[in-house]
């Protein structure tokens, strides 16, 4: 398999090799089966990202024609790139995650030796294991939206729809007028049209002072035949990390990427739910995490509030 096809062809191939839907995910850990890839939407993640750290490797190490021939060298500095465009840190822990899968099937295959190095050493991990909860202040964000509204004002209007609603950069970019629920005062993300992870519908609260800033969206997605608030969805979030880079620098202000705005988010749903529920700390965090459509608090507690 390593000498045929393409790398994209070869890396892909080899994931299918460790696919066992409807495997048992605890018999899996008990026999020390940690390659194996059970969901089909896994799989497809896990086949996209292989398939993007083959392009990576290709343009960079063009003489690199063969999957035995992939280093951890190649690997560290695809992660590395990934940091620097501001991937968020789910992002980079899927990636990493799939690189390593391809590492254990590569062994488990015999196209690499079993005893050779990792491709990723354990050290290197996604943003969510760093524990960072650190966010934009207020007064950070309307500078920051101050400065990107005079070089792209899409941009400033979706970094400002992350900061409202909480979005991830997807879910905010494919937003559209009629999932702004205004009686009722939230967006209601319904299907994987709205690029929620996993494709899970979720509803999110929205604070009534920002009812003027979701009516002005709100009234350019109704202009769109396809109710779309945002055009050029495709090349928007890779233009907004530029520019949130760049207004950092600029304005000397602590670069937290995208991701920042809505961690700045989650910061005020925890503060506004500890006025209403100052003795239950549990509480508050369940609220946040259902806003921000995690699956696990933990995961709330960790990267958003655990220091607040």
């Amino acid at each position: 398999m390593s000498g045929r096809g393409s790398l994209v062809y070869q890396m892909q191939e080899t994931l299918k090799t460790v696919f066992r839907p409807g495997h048992s995910r605890h018999e899996d850990k008990k026999n020390g089966r940690y390659e194996i890839i059970r969901g089909i939407q896994t799989m497809r993640a896990n086949m996209a990202d292989v398939a993007q750290f083959a392009r990576y490797v290709r343009t960079r190490c063009p003489n690199t024609i063969s999957i035995a021939q992939i280093t951890p060298a190649m690997a560290q500095a695809f992660i590395a790139e990934l940091r620097v465009c501001e991937r968020s840190g789910g992002r980079i822990g899927r990636v990493i995650s799939s690189i390593r899968k391809l590492d254990l099937a590569c062994r488990k295959a015999g196209i690499v030796p079993v005893d050779c190095p990792s491709l990723l050493p354990r050290e290197i991990k996604g943003f969510h294991s760093d524990c960072r909860t650190t966010a934009y202040s207020a007064d950070q964000i309307r500078s920051l939206l101050g400065f990107i509204e005079k070089m792209d004002p899409e941009v400033a209007r979706l970094l400002a729809t992350m900061w409202v609603t909480g979005l991830r950069i997807t879910e905010a970019v494919y937003l559209r007028s009629d999932n702004i629920d205004f009686e009722n005062k939230l967006l209601d993300l319904r299907d994987n049209s709205n690029r929620t992870k996993g494709g899970r519908p979720r509803r999110v609260v929205v604070e009534p002072e920002y009812d003027s800033f979701l009516i002005e969206i709100a009234l350019l997605g109704d202009a769109n035949n396809d109710k779309h608030i945002f055009r050029g969805r495709s090349s928007l979030p890779d233009r907004a990390r530029v520019m949130v880079r760049e207004a950092c620098t600029q304005l000397t202000i602590p670069c937290l990427g995208t991701h920042g705005f809505r961690k700045a988010f989650a910061v005020r749903q925890y503060l506004l739910a500890r006025e209403t529920l100052p003795e239950n700390n549990g509480r508050c965090i369940q609220f946040v995490s259902q806003q921000l459509g995690h699956n696990r608090m933990e995961i709330t507690k960790q990267s958003y509030v655990g220091g607040k």
